[in-house]
């Protein structure tokens, strides 16, 4: 009789058990129902597991590829612990980010069509090989500005309908783009190291349009890559350290591509001893993947379609490799002999060439710009021989072992705090701190934030 009554006990918790699952079930899936849009498991099947004599179950959401979720008519984001709303212009960055919201679209309110030079519209007009009759007035180039999406008409504060440029049409034909849209620069910036441990020696804020921002990032290139000349029989060739249109065809993506939503961030060039680095505000679009980037497998998907589209009719072929411009820039390291660039993603997208090796033989073709004939030789450069840059400094070493230490960090994880500089060279918060405020001061870091939660990167 005892038995039969345990076994009764044992089908009764049975039965409840399975209950117990179903209701868990139950739960889960309308969850995930209430999200918007729904959110999908992998597997889609709940499964139930044994962990040390009790049943789970299992849920398993993939990672988010940059869907914005919302319940109950608001928008979750998580942070550490907490699950937290979105606040309206967290979301708008959110959609910017995404390529969701145009903000090339977005009218300049502060601008009138006079803040456009009409020069630079006739010229793009000229080049058009669809070109309209009608682009001589004013009325009409104001038409054809509004079709191409570089104007907007917006009711003004007496509601009256005015016309006013794009952020698009100021990056392209404006007097003055920066004047309306302060984080629309470049700065190339060239070090005599492999790191940024010395104050740089060159240092050049590029302004105007972005097809003159692309000349003026050229020109730069053009000044101080150095060129080699070699005699193959009774002819001469000339070699550069890095292919001029490689170099370009990148800060062509860079303007074109960049997320400029992020106020503040800035398209940074840095001209190193040994490689270059070119550093482009915001994330990849959903889609498309650094290995997609590195093996140039990338098809056209731009996040400003207008600056795309209008610049590849620019007098000046800026795009004209619309979709195939990194496989470009690989094949034309390939046929230096260089190695491929390299992408990463740390909070922004940097694009590195390396320097040519060493190779004998070959003479300089012209007289290269005193500042190279006093750099120091990659080998004996500050931060390089051999050391492992996650290594531990140590309180016995100098502040300059240190810093190298700390650059070396920046560069291969994007940037370095107060915390992770202690950790790796064992020095107090106050050293630290000196440590690292002494590379602002030189130029060689930036800082970001309050001081118990600064962050340190590159300028």
């Amino acid at each position: 009789m005892a038995e039969l009554w345990r076994n009764l006990a044992e089908l009764s918790c049975q039965k409840s058990s399975l209950l117990l699952y179903s209701r868990t079930m139950d739960l889960v899936l309308q969850a995930a129902r209430l999200c918007k849009p729904t959110v999908l498991f992998d597997p889609q099947q709940l499964q139930v597991v044994e962990l040390e004599g009790k049943q789970l179950v299992l849920a398993h959401i993939p990672p988010n590829d940059g869907t914005l979720y919302q319940a109950g008519g608001v928008c979750w984001t998580r942070r550490g612990t907490h699950t937290v709303p979105l606040d309206v212009p967290e979301i708008e960055g959110f959609l910017y980010h995404r390529g969701t919201l145009a903000w090339e679209a977005q009218p300049v309110l502060q601008a009138t069509l006079d803040d456009l030079d009409m020069t630079l519209v006739e010229a793009w007009l000229e080049q058009r090989p669809d070109r309209s009759k009608l682009g001589g007035r004013f009325s009409n180039r104001e038409k054809v500005l509004q079709n191409m999406g570089c104007a907007a008409t917006i009711e003004d504060e007496k509601k009256q309908k005015v016309v006013r440029p794009t952020n698009a049409g100021m990056l392209l034909f404006g007097y003055n783009p920066q004047q309306f849209l302060l984080q629309a620069e470049v700065v190339c910036i060239l070090y005599k190291d492999n790191l940024g441990m010395r104050r740089y020696a060159d240092r050049r804020i590029l302004y105007g349009t972005i097809t003159q921002q692309i000349d003026q990032a050229e020109a730069f290139f053009k000044q101080y890559v150095p060129v080699a000349g070699y005699m193959e029989g009774f002819h001469r060739r000339d070699e550069p350290d890095y292919p001029l249109e490689a170099l370009r065809e990148a800060v062509v993506n860079a303007v074109v591509h960049r997320d400029y939503s992020l106020r503040g961030e800035i398209i940074r060039i840095f001209y190193y001893l040994d490689h270059i680095e070119i550093h482009n505000p915001g994330l990849l679009l959903p889609g498309i993947k650094l290995e997609d980037l590195q093996r140039g497998k990338v098809g056209s998907k731009l996040r400003n379609p207008v600056l795309g589209t209008t610049l590849r009719d620019f007098p000046g072929g800026y795009m004209e490799r619309a979709g195939s411009g990194i496989s470009y820039m690989i094949e034309q390291m390939h046929k230096l002999g260089r190695p491929d660039p390299q992408f990463k993603e740390q909070g922004e997208i940097i694009v590195t060439f390396l320097r040519a090796p060493e190779s004998g033989g070959g003479t300089a073709s012209s007289p290269q710009p005193e500042l190279w004939s006093t750099l120091p030789s990659a080998g004996n450069n500050l931060g390089t021989g051999g050391d492992s840059p996650n290594r531990m400094a140590g309180v016995d070493s100098t502040m300059e072992e240190r810093q190298q230490l700390a650059l070396h960090y920046v560069h291969e994880h994007g940037s370095i705090t107060n915390r992770q500089y202690r950790a790796m060279t064992g020095v107090s918060e106050n050293t630290a701190l000196r440590d690292l405020d002494a590379l602002v001061d030189k130029g060689s870091l930036r800082a970001i934030g309050k001081r118990r939660a600064r962050q340190y990167r590159l300028p």
